[in-house]
């Protein structure tokens, strides 16, 4: 019986390390190691016996460059990432707002595209759109600010509309961590945070869920893998985890 498909995916390392509260928060890859991480991760996905039909990626430079990376090892090119604002970064202060008081101001499809990011379909309208009247939120539209409740109501909204969109295609989600592990916790439905499987997420780490054909549960087959990675990055470095994953 076929089954369906969806790999989460983190990116590498990048040029300027992500340090809470005082940024950067939309930093390119490392031009050598990000990237080399970036290929590794791309070689893993297009040689699983179930690769990705379809690349979603979170607006900011990280994600998009590995996806770029991602589609290229799949054989694809143009109009193949599609960008998704619900996969954006948690909209917290602590990873959006620098200590001058600026905020992370995501890019726009077509700025990406003149970045020379020429694999973004541009016809793509994202599935949960950023919300730019924090007064009108629709319900789990991404916007500043989020709470971590607020996070796993945006992951599990952005999920069944990927869904949806993918009709039934295996497919790749570029994201954060705390994105990913909300998406993650909604696929993997466990009864309560202490019987999740669930853990730290390191740099490079891909995430497996499967399911058969016509079935609603979700298997989780792999977590934060990063047998693939080079070097010491093989071992899991760079974790980050949920704050509600922490506590459990």
């Amino acid at each position: 019986m076929p089954k369906q498909h969806i790999y989460f995916v983190r990116y590498g390392l990048t040029k300027y390390p992500l340090i809470e509260n005082v940024g950067p928060y939309d930093s390119p890859l490392h031009p050598i190691h990000g990237n080399e991480q970036g290929i590794a991760i791309s070689r893993r996905l297009a040689s699983m016996s179930s690769p990705p039909d379809v690349v979603y990626s979170s607006s900011l430079h990280r994600a998009v460059s590995t996806s770029q990376l991602i589609v290229h090892a799949l054989g694809k090119t143009k109009n193949s990432v599609r960008v998704e604002d619900g996969l954006i970064e948690w909209l917290t202060p602590s990873l959006t707002v620098e200590p001058d008081g600026s905020r992370l101001s995501p890019r726009t499809v077509q700025q990406l595209i003149d970045m020379t990011f020429t694999e973004i379909d541009p016809d793509y309208k994202s599935v949960n759109p950023l919300a730019t009247d924090p007064n009108n939120v629709s319900e789990g539209a991404p916007y500043f600010f989020e709470s971590e409740e607020y996070l796993m109501t945006r992951a599990r909204v952005t999920m069944d509309r990927i869904l949806e969109n993918a009709d039934g295609k295996n497919f790749c989600i570029v994201s954060h961590t705390p994105t990913a592990q909300a998406m993650a916790l909604y696929l993997e439905g466990a009864a309560s945070l202490k019987e999740s499987k669930l853990g730290p997420w390191p740099l490079g780490g891909i995430t497996l869920f499967t399911r058969d054909e016509g079935e609603e549960k979700w298997n989780m087959e792999m977590y934060a893998d990063c047998s693939h990675m080079p070097g010491e990055y093989k071992n899991g470095l760079k974790e980050w985890s949920l704050p509600c994953l922490t506590k459990k």
